[in-house]
């Protein structure tokens, strides 16, 4: 059930069919019990016929025990259709929630593994809209499948038997009409995939940016900017509303058709059983018969072609679902990857080469970071800082160059043993809409409550945490939303000590605290890199005093390294830099 070996598709068809896989016991019960339940609800019309002839012959002095046998068939057979449909339906409950789980977990598995680029360009809301979609269109398509299309065609086929014989003739009608309706409606449904697809990506938008515009409406009140916002809002609003019009439209132009279609051959059934009843080659029963398969599979078709615009909508949503998810990703992991094993943690970067696009961030860049070395990286903005700590992660594919743990190119590892082998606290700390508990331990889940809170300790974070009404069950809101810049940054803080891997990336660790509490998780962070390979970015250059070694970059090149002392006594960039600090920040 939990399939993650998803296919690299776009066609709804074939990603339904690999959902529906893990399922096909319940598939098929679902599909042989609904079309032996559809076989008795068709017959139900040939008994009308008996009932209808028992009926007539009362006139004529006829036993009145053949109708009441007619009548008790008819329930007979209908009862047997409602069970049959009833065992149907809890298989099909079984066959659709699968299929719409598997596709929701598959999805959802395969969308993690794109790159950070990936993720940059698109709205979490929207994606998340997207696998919704998909795996809700796994469910519909289960249901269309099994009570409209399914039903439909074990209809007209025994409604055909049926008809062929009580006259061969109009049999021949019948299945014209059939032929011609579901070609037309087929042709049509493929035509209006193309305006579903439209209005499913317009309304993508729509919600994409009313989630950007929420997130960011305290900006939006700020800046006065709020009828700017509604009247973009807007302009989307009415796209969106042009294009379901459209499709809409094309639905209803569609049941006009079928309603047209059934006047004509309908009609041309009814006059031709009319007219050989008044030769005599038919009787009172099959004229009734006939006008029974008439108005059954009309109700049918009706409902097919209001369910047939919905179902076009579903497919093209999935289309377009997958079209967005479904494509190769940016930074796989080579077929033949292996697990880092770090045994000490030295670093080198080795002719690397990397560019975003046309810009060339680095150039041939070498350096080596023995391990237990402790490095601060320093340069103004745009000088590979970030860049440099996101390939350490393999967050992007280097143009030449091998970046390498313990002489063993990252690139031939798989990502999730390397990050695995490395802590990171971030400028902006990511936290979970969860307690403070799961986000500290995020890294170690193992962790007993007692390394949580003695990690919590370190970071300076378990005071402000005993404070909160839920203590370590406080949940923390979206994205942290709950806490302060500097809360969240010690419960980032919090994470990395536990975790406690062999590789420490600094990012900015410090930028979100004021001085007195940056002073105590100074404290905490050397205790923190004891034994650790660390890479440390920080625009406070004060904190990177103690660093064993200072790398200066610009535009991407190393253009000074030493220790503080070092560095501050010559003329250089760093020197610069020092002599430009205010209160302990990098002035830009």
């Amino acid at each position: 059930m939990w399939r993650d070996d998803i296919p690299i598709t776009k066609n709804p068809l074939r990603f339904f069919l690999f959902a529906s896989k893990p399922h096909w016991k319940v598939a098929v019960l679902a599909i042989f019990m609904a079309a032996l339940g559809d076989v008795f609800g068709a017959s139900v019309s040939y008994v009308f016929k008996l009932i209808a002839n028992a009926a007539a012959a009362l006139a004529s002095g006829g036993s009145p025990d053949r109708l009441l046998w007619a009548c008790a068939l008819a329930i007979i057979i209908l009862g047997f259709a409602k069970i049959f449909w009833r065992i149907g339906g809890f298989a099909g409950a079984r066959w659709a929630t699968g299929a719409s789980a598997t596709a929701r977990y598959a999805l959802t598995s395969y969308v993690t593994l794109h790159s950070r680029a990936y993720f940059s360009d698109r709205f979490a809301g929207s994606i998340m809209n997207k696998i919704r979609h998909a795996a809700s269109g796994m469910r519909e398509i289960v249901d269309v499948t099994l009570w409209e299309f399914l039903e439909l065609a074990v209809n007209a086929l025994t409604s055909f038997v049926i008809a062929w014989l009580t006259s061969p003739l109009v049999a021949w009608i019948f299945l014209a009409w059939i032929v011609v309706i579901t070609i037309i409606n087929i042709y049509l449904g493929y035509k209006r995939v193309p305006l579903a697809v439209r209005a499913h990506d317009l309304e993508t938008q729509i919600n994409g940016a009313t989630v950007d515009l929420l997130t960011n409406v305290s900006a939006m009140q700020e800046y006065a900017r709020r009828e700017f916002e509604i009247e973009r809002l807007k302009g989307a609003t009415q796209d969106r509303r042009i294009a379901h019009l459209r499709s809409w439209y094309f639905g209803e132009w569609t049941r006009a058709l079928n309603s047209a279609l059934l006047v004509v051959f309908g009609g041309a059934m009814v006059l031709t059983t009319v007219s050989l009843a008044r030769t005599g080659v038919l009787s009172v029963g099959d004229v009734v018969l006939i006008i029974m398969i008439i108005f059954r599979i009309e109700g049918l078709l009706q409902s097919l072609g209001s369910n047939f615009n919905k179902f076009s909508e579903t497919w093209g949503e999935i289309e377009e679902s997958l079209e967005e998810i479904i494509h190769p990703h940016e930074v796989p992991d080579l077929p033949d990857a292996s697990a880092l094993g770090v045994s000490r943690g030295d670093i080198s970067f080795a002719a690397v080469t990397f560019s975003y696009g046309e810009n060339k961030v680095f150039d041939n860049l070498t350096f080596h970071i023995p391990a237990g070395q402790r490095v601060g990286l320093v340069g103004k903005s745009g000088a590979g800082k970030s860049t440099l700590i996101r390939l350490m992660l393999h967050h992007h594919n280097l143009d030449s160059g091998i970046i390498a743990i313990d002489t063993t190119d990252i690139a031939s590892v798989t990502q999730e043993s390397l990050r695995n082998a490395i802590s990171i606290v971030p400028q902006e700390p990511l936290l979970f809409h969860r307690t403070i508990r799961e986000n500290i331990a995020y890294g170690n889940p193992k962790a007993s409550e007692e390394e949580v809170i003695h990690a919590a300790q370190l970071a300076q974070a378990h005071d402000f945490i005993e404070r909160l009404p839920h203590g370590y069950d406080a949940l923390v809101g979206e994205r942290g939303i709950k806490l302060s810049g500097g809360e969240r940054q010690r419960v980032a803080i919090a994470r990395a000590i536990l975790k406690s891997a062999p590789i420490l990336l600094l990012d900015e660790a410090t930028s979100a605290l004021d001085s007195e509490s940056e002073v105590a998780i100074q404290t905490a962070l050397r205790e923190l890199m004891q034994k650790k390979t660390v890479i440390a970015i920080a625009h406070r250059l004060s904190t990177l005093r103690e660093m064993d070694r200072i790398i200066v970059l610009d535009r991407g090149k190393i253009v000074e390294e030493g220790t503080h002392e070092k560095l501050v006594a010559g003329s250089g960039i760093y020197a610069q830099l020092w002599r430009h600090q205010a209160g302990g920040f990098l002035q830009d």
